[in-house]
């Protein structure tokens, strides 16, 4: 299975802006982690073992890498490579480590430790941080007094990652725009890219050919800047 980083997604984007960065890894991060959902966490307990790198749903396990915590108390986020005194081993870090060295623009993988807000969340870094490699990821989320951590899930079945159907595409695009703020351009563009389905884009459209059927999104640019969806309609 070929998995496609979003850093390399064929259109213009800020890699600067977590907004961009955001809308283009939401799409696939959004299905992903509603499969793992219901395939793999379903009603099953969880425990997290930060030292050993491993985390269990139920009588299952998976390595699990330490990206960072959210502080529920003061606010902010704290990357794990930033936090020294956590005394976790390196593998239990690295993929924080990594997220920051595949997003050296990205001023937010750069800066250890700053406030949360509605953009600047723990699911959100760790969307852009799955969308940024490509090997197969989810994260969870793991909740403790005061805050929780954000750790990647790595070693789940094929299935969760495998591409999506047009109809199962646009069932999620849909569902993504209806109540998540992100520019609805980047989104799909971003979508179909790591989703592996072909697809042009010029200024106000983005067309994405699923074989035996093509999808056409139209799009307007809005007050803030950002692209909303106008239509989306099949073409011949």
């Amino acid at each position: 299975m070929t998995n496609f980083s979003v850093l390399d997604c064929p259109i213009y984007f800020d890699k600067t802006n977590m907004l961009d960065m955001l809308s283009l890894s939401a799409g696939r991060a959004i299905l992903c982690q509603n499969r793992m959902g219901e395939r793999i966490v379903a009603d099953n307990s969880w425990g997290l073992n930060p030292t050993d790198g491993i985390i269990r749903f139920g009588d299952k396990q998976f390595r699990a890498g330490i990206l960072g915590t959210e502080s529920t108390i003061q606010g902010t986020w704290l990357w794990s490579w930033a936090h020294t005194e956590s005394g976790l081993p390196e593998k239990s870090v690295a993929e924080s480590r990594r997220a920051k060295k595949n997003l050296p623009e990205l001023p937010e993988f750069q800066t250890g430790k700053f406030e949360l807000d509605e953009i600047h969340s723990g699911h959100n870094l760790a969307m852009i941080a799955c969308a940024a490699t490509r090997e197969n990821l989810c994260y969870y989320r793991c909740p403790y007094d005061g805050g929780a951590a954000f750790v990647t899930v790595s070693g789940l079945p094929d299935d969760i990652f495998a591409p999506a159907d047009q109809p199962e595409f646009l069932r999620q695009y849909i569902e993504i725009i209806s109540g998540f703020y992100c520019d609805h351009r980047l989104l799909a563009a971003g979508f179909l890219w790591q989703n592996g389905t072909p697809f042009v884009a010029d200024e106000n459209s983005v067309t994405a050919d699923f074989g035996h059927i093509r999808l056409r999104f139209l799009f307007e640019t809005t007050e803030d800047g950002l692209n909303r969806v106008l239509d989306i309609s099949t073409v011949e």
